[in-house]
């Protein structure tokens, strides 16, 4: 009697399976790298005032919410003027609009929030929201 491993066949339904149970939608793939983002480099300083604390995948739409702490001297209501406000969203969005890494979903179309909260009082000082109407 011959071994079943040395059959061609099992061997082709074998392969199929591995490769249908290793494969990860891009939405998955999406959720996992957020969620072992926020794990491995999060809380971290992005400069002296500002410390990322999470990056997390929203499905709908679909896109990656960034939450932000603002600490120190910058975590002052005084200093949210209207003119201080637009000025950060505009260099926020050029930001977006030169990141490579970003590159593979805004090709997708996907929304991209940029949360940042005061240390201080828990509230949100800016929120800015772009979608492929903004960066593109």
């Amino acid at each position: 009697m011959r071994n079943i491993l040395s059959q061609p066949l099992y061997l082709i339904l074998l392969a199929a399976f591995l490769a249908a149970s290793c494969t990860e939608s891009f939405e998955d793939r999406c959720r996992r790298e957020a969620k072992e983002y926020s794990e491995r480099e999060c809380p971290r300083m992005v400069d002296t005032y500002i410390r990322m604390d999470s990056m997390t995948y929203v499905t709908a739409p679909a896109g990656f919410t960034y939450c932000y702490t603002v600490v120190g001297e910058l975590d002052n209501d005084s200093l949210l003027t209207t003119e201080a406000i637009e000025t950060f969203r505009a260099k926020l969005l050029e930001s977006v609009r030169n990141d490579l890494h970003l590159k593979r979903y805004k090709d997708k179309g996907f929304v991209l929030t940029y949360r940042y909260n005061s240390a201080s009082t828990g509230k949100v000082f800016i929120e800015a929201t772009f979608g492929p109407d903004d960066y593109r």
